[in-house]
């Protein structure tokens, strides 16, 4: 392993999220974002769950969107995801729906050169890589998928 790290001229930078806190201070790093563009992929609902309602829409959603940060989201078909797609227009995203049958209890955010995945196992917790390669290839993975998802 030691010799296949001496190629790799700088190592992703990994943090590991587990409180309401630690997910904003992630949430609040997609604002800082220069490609002004979020790609979200997986379930609503995990979303949800990370930040409370409130602080999406109080905080979040309207500095996001006075920043000009579009988020494109891609997500099974759900109620949550329904609801999302009735106040795209107003809240400055694009939602598509997955195929049907795709099962995702776990999401990923990508901006700029970070990847965020959302996971719940027993807790809910948040694994962020800053990793440009890394961000890149799943930002092409996203627009593959988006081309043939259901608006």
């Amino acid at each position: 392993m030691r010799a296949l790290l001496k190629n790799v001229k700088s190592l992703p930078d990994v943090e590991i999220g587990q409180t309401p806190q630690d997910f904003k201070i992630i949430a609040e790093r997609t604002l800082q974002n220069r490609e002004k563009i979020i790609y979200y992929i997986g379930s609503v609902e995990l979303l949800l769950k990370a930040y409370e309602q409130a602080y999406e829409d109080d905080f979040y959603i309207p500095t996001r969107m006075d920043l000009g940060i579009l988020v494109k989201m891609l997500a099974p078909a759900s109620e949550a995801l329904r609801k999302y797609q009735a106040a795209d227009a107003r809240e400055m995203r694009a939602t598509r729906c997955l195929p049907a049958g795709v099962v995702m209890d776990y999401a990923v955010m990508v901006h700029d050169d970070t990847v965020v995945f959302f996971c719940k196992d027993e807790q809910l917790y948040a694994l962020s890589i800053t990793a440009p390669a890394v961000a890149q290839t799943l930002k092409v993975m996203f627009d593959g998928m988006w081309r043939s998802a259901a608006a």
